[in-house]
């Protein structure tokens, strides 16, 4: 029996989630191998139920997963990797120009598969979004279990999690990268990730446009910021990795 199954069921009679067990056990065999071996490490019932949901939308998963360790180590030093920081140093040069006393700071390591697990695990957004549908699904898989799969596809939650699945985050093949404000020579952070503070600090204080004319005036092929979830500071790398 596939550990995730295990999992699932070693759920039942303790846990909302474990009711839906054999409606999630049915779609598992269209879950792709690097997909059922990341469910395997998400230990809540809920948000492994949240993340089969991604999987099972995801379009060409296994060209989108995220890089193993050997990938991402081959990719340092790579044209790739020189390409993409050449451009992120073109637009840091255009930021500073353009204001002042502020510079951008911008993690160019690789969201290892790892890290997007653990994250996942923790993040208050998904756990939220998880309970809502545990809740849902439940009720969905009682009422109708031969249609769970398609119900479970076009489900949609109250407030949507700020997290990619597990593996199917851009920064796992760097595509995409996160900028931060900071201010007096990297001394304090003025703008970061914290999605709490959107309004406050990158839209009322004017960073989220500054840190977009910065991009365009660079001229380099950065596609943003990610709308859903609202990511400011989120821009997608157009060049080849």
């Amino acid at each position: 029996m596939p550990m995730t199954l295990i999992l699932l069921l070693s759920m039942a009679g303790t846990d909302p989630a474990a009711s839906a067990a054999s409606c999630v056990a049915a779609l598992l065999p269209a879950v792709p191998a690097q997909a059922t071996q990341a469910l395997e490490r998400i230990p809540d019932p809920g948000r492994r139920l949240l993340a089969m949901q991604a999987y099972l939308r995801a379009r060409d998963l296994p060209a989108r997963w995220s890089w193993d360790e050997a990938r991402i180590r081959a990719y340092q030093g790579s044209p790739g990797q020189q390409q993409a920081q050449a451009a992120l140093d073109q637009v840091q040069a255009a930021f500073t120009a353009a204001n002042p006393g502020y510079q951008l700071h911008v993690n160019t390591q690789v969201r290892s598969l790892d890290v997007q697990l653990a994250h996942w695990n923790d993040n208050a957004s998904v756990g939220a979004a998880a309970t809502a549908l545990v809740e849902a699904a439940t009720q969905a898989c009682i009422a109708a279990p031969a249609r769970f799969g398609d119900w479970l596809r076009g489900w949609r939650p109250p407030v949507p999690a700020n997290l990619a699945a597990p593996g199917l985050s851009p920064h796992g093949q760097a595509h995409a990268f996160d900028f931060q404000v900071i201010a007096d020579a990297g001394s304090a952070l003025v703008a970061g990730t914290d999605s709490r503070r959107i309004d406050q600090d990158w839209r009322a204080a004017g960073w989220a446009e500054k840190l977009r004319l910065a991009i365009a005036a660079s001229g380099q092929r950065f596609v943003g910021p990610l709308a859903s979830p609202d990511e400011p500071w989120h821009y997608a790398w157009q060049g080849t990795p």
